[in-house]
């Protein structure tokens, strides 16, 4: 089945290793693109669209504009039950990158709807016989150990997701794509004071993050958990400790902002109140008043990108800003495609991990301002 996407018929299909699975992903309309200048308007250089690669009567279609250079074969798997809202604008990353970039290209996609081992095996088996040497494997760090046992050699993997901090072994063609929370946490205990507060949340990346802070902070006076269906905290927040206190928000932006908010109306002022890449998110200012942020601090890992490939990215629907995950895709086939010989992403590679050099920002009227 085919989805028309864009002119040009431009279709992706999402197949999963065990039972097919097929996921539409709209990157834009003919509406869309009729209102846009022609010189904004996208050319794909080529894509390929796969029914199964699991029956013999696959049907290949493609559409080749112009042929400049070889064909760049890219797989991407993942799983869907688990990390679909962010494949979509992972998916759209790379085709943004692809177009930025002017890559006559094909593109499959695998869906292994679950981390089912199984199906993981199924679909790097799958991707290595029909050609694919380059895959970015969207899996969460709970499988990572089995990723790099199962049979990779001649592939190149990236996984956005994993970081080389957080596994016993890696394989040496891997490269593991993740920010560092660790590498936050640490920035921003250089604005603790020792009367060191956490607010946080009851989930795999939360505790992980949580587990962190408890390693770098010492002096940890107070930890509170705030429940999925807490939106009312006068009890939690009126208390003597968190005043004048160095105050971590490891919570949602929702959750954050509620609390900002909060601790303002109850007249509960913590010197400083800190977080990590999980509130670097423009919902912020929307959500809360510039007095409910002041001596905010937070963390953020996601360098610059070039003003037209972040605009071409922004226009299929992804965001290299402040989404870590969509960079570090962008990071990822950067450097699949070419070992980022042209120097066009600053965030470098060494020893198979994405160095990510955290900053600390605070938030102005204007918007997030890095502190020099």
């Amino acid at each position: 089945m085919k989805y028309l996407i864009s002119f040009l018929l431009i279709t992706f299909f999402f197949v999963g290793c065990s039972s097919k699975k097929e996921v539409e992903i709209k990157i834009s309309t003919k509406k869309d693109i009729d209102t846009i200048s022609k010189k904004e308007q996208i050319i794909y250089n080529s894509i390929y669209e796969d029914i199964n690669p699991f029956i013999d009567d696959s049907i290949i279609e493609d559409t080749i504009i112009k042929d400049t250079k070889d064909v760049m074969k890219l797989a991407f798997i993942y799983p869907s039950n688990i990390v679909a809202k962010y494949a979509k604008s992972s998916i759209n990353t790379v085709l943004a990158y692809f177009d930025y970039k002017g890559i006559k290209y094909k593109l499959k996609i695998y869906d292994t709807l679950s981390e089912d081992e199984m199906n993981i095996q199924k679909a790097f088996n799958s991707a290595k016989e029909e050609g694919y040497t380059n895959i970015i494997a969207l899996f969460t760090p709970r499988v990572t150990e089995f990723l790099q046992i199962i049979d990779t050699n001649g592939l190149k993997v990236y996984l956005p997701l994993t970081n080389k901090q957080n596994i016993r072994n890696y394989n040496n063609n891997f490269i593991y794509g993740a920010i560092s929370y660790k590498d936050q946490v640490k920035k921003l205990f250089e604005f603790s004071n020792t009367n060191n507060v956490m607010f946080y949340q009851n989930s795999f990346l939360t505790n992980n993050i949580k587990n962190i802070y408890q390693s770098v902070f010492p002096n940890n006076r107070l930890s509170l958990e705030i429940k999925k269906e807490e939106n009312s905290y006068e009890e939690i927040i009126d208390d003597l400790r968190i005043e004048n206190s160095t105050l971590f928000l490891n919570t949602s932006i929702i959750k954050t902002s509620i609390i900002l908010s909060q601790l303002r109306a109850y007249e509960i002022y913590p010197k400083v109140i800190l977080s990590t890449q999980l509130n670097y998110n423009h919902k912020v200012f929307s959500l809360t008043q510039v007095r409910d942020r002041l001596n905010f601090i937070l963390a953020n890992s996601i360098d610059k990108v070039d003003d037209t490939l972040k605009d071409t990215i922004s226009f299929y629907g992804a965001d290299v800003i402040y989404n870590w995950v969509d960079y570090s895709t962008l990071v990822g086939v950067n450097y699949l495609y070419d070992q980022n010989s042209s120097g066009l992403i600053t965030t470098r590679i060494e020893e198979n991990q994405v160095m990510y050099k955290p900053k600390l920002f605070i938030t102005t009227s204007y918007g997030f301002l890095e502190i020099k």
